[in-house]
């Protein structure tokens, strides 16, 4: 069976609350007021684009940048826990940008109890590839997500991505991805030049 091409927009949440605010768990942490505004702005501007379904991490962050754009199209907000941001450690980091960056210069490494940079990419890529399944006849589907998991989807496809890459991601950002019924591509988003069709 042959597939149609499906479009995927990756979608970085908007603003939260700091890390560490009391009495917010990290997964918990909501969307600033600020971050709201963006999240709204950002529903308006798919407007005039055809949605098939929205996804989303279930962490609230992600759940909320991406909870406008489906109340404005009527869609419902399909959680998938392998969008969940990639967990870098369990306990707090008293260097946490150190840490990171040499989790994107070793692909193998994570602190105890984290997730390391490859096996958070391979779980990232089979979401990819379970929804291409569910959406044979192709479409568009937005994906609400965060900025690590993101951008090693990214290094994935685009294996120049790196970690200069992905902290000048901003809150939110927004990716185009392809799979023409083959393989996956890197349409366009912050830091890419946009590809013709």
């Amino acid at each position: 069976m042959s597939l149609a091409p499906l479009d995927v927009i990756l979608v970085r949440h908007a603003s939260p609350v700091d890390f560490g605010t009391p009495g917010v768990a990290d997964d918990d942490r909501p969307l600033t007021d600020a971050g709201r505004t963006a999240a709204d702005q950002l529903a308006a501007e798919f407007d005039g684009y055809a949605l098939t379904a929205i996804y989303s991490s279930p962490y609230l962050r992600a759940v909320q940048t991406v909870h406008a754009l489906a109340m404005r199209r009527g869609l419902k907000v399909q959680l998938l826990s392998d969008l969940r941001e990639r967990r870098l450690s369990r306990e707090p980091l008293e260097d946490w940008r150190s840490t990171l960056e040499q989790a994107w210069t070793d692909a193998d490494f994570a602190p105890p109890g984290g997730e390391t940079g490859r096996d958070a990419q391979r779980r990232a890529v089979a979401t990819l590839d379970l929804l291409r399944s569910r959406h044979p006849d192709g479409g568009r589907l937005v994906l609400g997500s965060h900025g690590n998991l993101i951008s090693l989807i990214h290094q994935a496809l685009e294996p120049g991505v790196d970690f200069a890459f992905h902290m000048a991601m901003p809150n939110p950002a927004v990716y185009r991805l392809t799979h023409d019924g083959a393989r996956w591509r890197v349409m366009g988003g912050h830091g890419f030049e946009p590809t013709d069709e």
